[in-house]
């Protein structure tokens, strides 16, 4: 029960900005998960996730939970060449394809490259393309959504 409830809070943070542990815990609830605060403060502590600034663009200082490698990231620059150069991103199985303007793939794929995230196996960066390999299919979701919050958040 405990690593279903951990998977459901990763893909719920993956897959939207979760601003608190209430709303964490009204998210598990519509997912059938009966939990306590406790629990969720519990379960917080042990997935190590970590709260960051949320740039959607008002200066409201929000914040939302992310997984810890992801903090490293905002924002970085990786960060910066997403929000800036990512036009597209569509993803399949355990491929991710990032399309970018010309001239812009292997700076992208480098930037990736370099940035740790042990979802990813590697990066193959063409002129306006860069393909993203995963390591896992179950990856694919909350990777995807790591890149769309950076291009969605901009600088």
């Amino acid at each position: 029960m405990k690593s279903s409830r951990h998977r459901a809070i990763l893909q719920t943070i993956a897959s939207r900005p979760v601003h608190s542990q209430e709303e964490l815990m009204q998210h598990l609830a519509e997912q059938g998960f009966d939990v306590t605060q406790a629990t969720v403060s519990r379960d917080i502590k042990e997935l190590g996730l970590l709260k960051v600034p949320l740039r959607n663009g008002n200066g409201g200082g929000s914040f939302k939970y992310v997984e810890p490698g992801a903090s490293r990231e905002y924002p970085s620059r990786l960060h910066r060449i997403v929000a800036e150069f990512v036009e597209q991103i569509n993803g399949s199985v355990n491929l991710i394809v990032l399309r970018t303007p010309p001239g812009s793939a292997m700076m992208l794929a480098s930037a990736i490259d370099v940035s740790g995230w042990p979802e990813i196996i590697g990066t193959i960066g063409g002129d306006d393309t860069v393909v993203v390999v995963l390591a896992s299919p179950e990856s694919l979701p909350i990777v995807m959504q790591r890149f769309q919050d950076m291009k969605d958040a901009g600088l």
